[in-house]
């Protein structure tokens, strides 16, 4: 999954695209952009730039004579007409002579929050909103996870992300706040598993768990829908708005959870705690990024949407949330 940026994009969100593709021009020992193109591509289409074994550039031109950048570090993938090769030449010498500096960049996350402090999307379909993620005990049967901590973000009336913690103790105050909650909840999984573990963990009901997920936005749902992949919420969260996990997977959560309830320390919970809530901000901040730009680009294949597909693709059937609910773990 890439972010695909125009030029100006690239210019204006703080990114390293410019230096990375300077690094090869520097390789091929080439003195521009131009002279870079006409080198590598002489005897093929496809060109790739690795580390040991890992690509972290490709450069790309079809039959059309348009030239397709992908930044692997990044993310990012350019495409250039016969104008964009000229403005791109140019960026790229101005680079060089360092007319043009970057310390006025700014990054996703700047971008999207400047938006969400200026009221741009404090409310969905005129609704208010709530977005959570839980941590469980790791099983093959949804209905046997154990639910262990929980956070959720709301957006406050000054203008700020507002975080609650929810424990054990609290969790059927909370359950009970969703369903009587109007109008948006919102996860990536929730449909799946998120929801059901909160219900099945409060001995509730199906009707429960239905008028939960009626009003539910699922990320990853909308994704699924839009790719017909199943595509993990930090490998998503990586590639658009440059945030990843605290730990490796929900495994190493629940050692830590272990780990605090044969202690008692501290500071396992608050890392714990901690990776809980970085969860939810990735979530918060990948609902902002597909808000604000509404398509994502994966396997070179543009995947746009506007505000009704949003809410219509982020949701299941009770039918679809039956076929798939048991293969759905926490660790998206």
């Amino acid at each position: 999954m890439y972010k695909r940026f125009s030029l100006a994009e690239v210019k204006s969100i703080q990114n390293n695209f410019i230096q990375n593709l300077y690094s090869n021009i520097k390789k091929e020992r080439c003195l521009g952009l131009m002279d870079f193109f006409k080198k590598i591509f002489r005897d093929g289409s496809d060109i790739y730039y690795c580390n040991r074994t890992e690509v972290n550039f490709s450069c790309s031109k079809t039959e059309k004579d348009i030239i397709i950048l992908r930044d692997e570090k990044e993310k990012i993938e350019v495409i250039l007409d016969e104008e964009n090769k000229k403005e791109l030449h140019n960026i790229i010498k101005n680079f060089i002579i360092k007319k043009e500096k970057q310390f006025w960049q700014k990054t996703i996350e700047q971008i999207l929050m400047d938006e969400f402090t200026a009221w741009g999307f404090n409310i969905i379909d005129g609704k208010p909103y709530l977005v959570y993620d839980i941590e469980t005990t790791i099983s093959d049967d949804i209905k046997n996870a154990k639910f262990l901590l929980w956070y959720a973000m709301y957006p406050a009336e000054n203008n700020k992300m507002q975080y609650d913690y929810i424990d054990q103790d609290n969790l059927a105050e909370f359950v009970q706040k969703m369903i009587d909650f109007d109008w948006y909840i919102i996860g990536y999984n929730n449909i799946w598993f998120d929801n059901p573990v909160c219900v099945y963990n409060c001995w509730w009901t199906q009707e429960h768990l239905n008028e939960i997920n009626r009003k539910s936005i699922d990320l990853f749902v909308l994704l699924y829908k839009l790719t017909g992949k199943r595509l993990w919420l930090n490998k998503v969260a990586t590639a658009l708005v440059w945030i990843q996990k605290t730990l490796e997977s929900g495994l190493e959560g629940e050692t830590l959870w272990k780990k605090y309830q044969e202690t008692n320390d501290q500071k396992y919970l608050e890392e714990f705690k901690a990776y809980c809530k970085n969860d939810v901000r990735m979530t918060a901040l990948l609902m902002l990024y597909l808000l604000h730009f509404k398509k994502i680009f994966i396997e070179g294949e543009e995947k746009s949407f506007d505000d009704e597909d949003f809410l219509k693709l982020s949701n299941s059937t009770e039918k679809e949330v039956k076929e798939v609910s048991q293969q759905a773990t926490s660790l998206f």
